[in-house]
């Protein structure tokens, strides 16, 4: 019995000795897991910054801004140019007096020298350096006496023919009117000119001469107004005063049918005085009507 106790108690410290073997070994292995799971390493700032940027929403794309138009500046426009008051030559409320005549020359045939037979007033100047005419003369043959003006100073021209050539031929009429003007206008750049009026004839003389007709009086003067207004001179309208109801010359005035007596001279005087550019006025006028230069 005393033999047997010391085996028992060696047996029992075997036991306990394994137990508590067996439980170090347990606590080892469960801290060589815990190892293995140890906690990561905190994360450096710029990784946070990267996985910011990385879960950062991407807006959507917006549409390019609508550009504001761009002002178109206005065009300034144009001065307007004063439109030419003629061909007619105007109406004053002033007559003129001897003083505006005072520097005119005439030019055309002997139905325009009666003017200077007829001056009663004496308004109209006197002597060979302001008339320039003669009997039978046409504008074909005018060209000459302007050469003879060259020398003058005219500030205005009254040029009158048409009674001796009204049935020529048109082209060949305007063409001399082209050439005298533009001898005119070059002598004398700032004199005003007035282109007067064939003057009527009578019913006698116009159904009696195909060569003088009311007609044909009528057509010429159409013409001088065409050319008026191209080369921007002044019509002065002698017919419309000196005519009667049916555009013929009354026969009560006239012994020929195409030359009249002093009185009716007179109407003359008063459109004349009555129907001019005043002194001053600005020659060439401004005008939106092209001129078309000389051989019209």
């Amino acid at each position: 019995m005393r033999y047997r106790t010391p085996a028992l108690v060696f047996l029992a410290l075997s036991v306990i000795l394994f137990i508590c073997a067996l439980l170090m070994g347990f606590r080892a292995f469960g801290g060589h897991e815990a190892s293995l799971e140890a906690p990561a390493p905190e994360a450096s700032p710029e990784v946070f910054q990267q996985e910011a940027a990385d879960t950062t929403a991407v807006p959507e794309s917006t549409s390019e801004p609508t550009p504001e138009p761009t002002a178109v500046p206005t065009a300034t426009p144009e001065p307007t140019a004063t439109p030419w008051p003629g061909p007619a030559t105007p109406q004053q409320s002033v007559k003129a007096g001897k003083e505006y005549f005072a520097d005119a020359a005439f030019l055309g045939n002997s139905v325009l020298s009666g003017l200077w037979y007829y001056d009663y007033g004496d308004v109209l100047p006197d002597g060979s350096d302001h008339w320039f005419w003669d009997d039978g003369l046409t504008i074909l043959g005018a060209v000459p006496y302007a050469d003879q003006m060259s020398g003058g100073q005219y500030g205005k021209i009254y040029v009158g023919f048409g009674n001796n050539e009204m049935a020529y031929d048109k082209t060949a009429l305007r063409q001399a009117y082209g050439l005298l003007l533009d001898k005119l206008q070059a002598d004398h750049p700032n004199a005003i000119i007035y282109l007067v009026s064939a003057t009527p004839v009578s019913l006698w003389k116009s159904s009696n001469s195909s060569s003088y007709t009311r007609e044909l009086v009528q057509s010429y003067n159409s013409m001088l107004k065409d050319i008026c207004v191209e080369r921007q001179v002044w019509y002065q309208d002698a017919y419309s005063v000196l005519c009667n109801e049916e555009g013929y010359l009354p026969s009560d005035v006239t012994n020929d049918g195409t030359h009249f007596t002093p009185a009716h001279y007179e109407l003359w005087f008063d459109y004349m005085q009555t129907h001019y550019i005043p002194d001053g006025t600005e020659v060439p006028l401004t005008t939106d009507v092209p001129a078309e230069g000389g051989g019209t």
